[in-house]
């Protein structure tokens, strides 16, 4: 009886102390943007020419970004330029654009202005119809 009482005060302590040292060595809370596309990208800035672009975001262990990668250098791609950031050759772009998550990817109309993008897997449906209308809008 007197082992479990002890047990169970070393217990308690270990609890109170794990408290008071989490209260006291809090960090300063961050701000992060999370799962958030952007709204521009500047192609030009990027070293592309001023016309509708596929923009993915990657990381080279990632499993969905190769399916990603697939989708849009396919025939679904309709043919566009891709500009592929891997992280790890690419850190910097990542953090410019504030992508967390990959694959982001993203269809820039000829202005720049993202028309559709997708964190993680792409819809289709979504992706030819967001195709289209750029396409659509170069040629006007």
């Amino acid at each position: 009886m007197t082992r479990l009482l002890i047990a169970a005060g070393l217990g308690l302590a270990a609890v109170l102390i794990g408290m008071l040292l989490s209260r006291s060595g809090s960090t300063p809370p961050i701000s992060v943007r999370r799962n958030q596309l952007p709204t521009r990208v500047s192609l030009t800035e990027l070293g592309a020419d001023s016309v509708p672009t596929l923009v993915i975001f990657t990381e080279s262990s990632c499993q969905s970004c190769r399916e990603a990668e697939g989708v849009i250098r396919g025939p679904a791609g309709a043919e566009l330029p891709v500009l592929e950031y891997e992280y790890g050759e690419s850190a910097e772009v990542h953090k410019k654009f504030a992508i967390d998550t990959v694959p982001t990817t993203l269809v820039v109309g000829a202005d720049g202005t993202v028309v559709a993008g997708w964190l993680g897997r792409i819809d289709l449906g979504e992706f030819a119809s967001a195709l289209a209308q750029v396409v659509q809008s170069d040629s006007d």
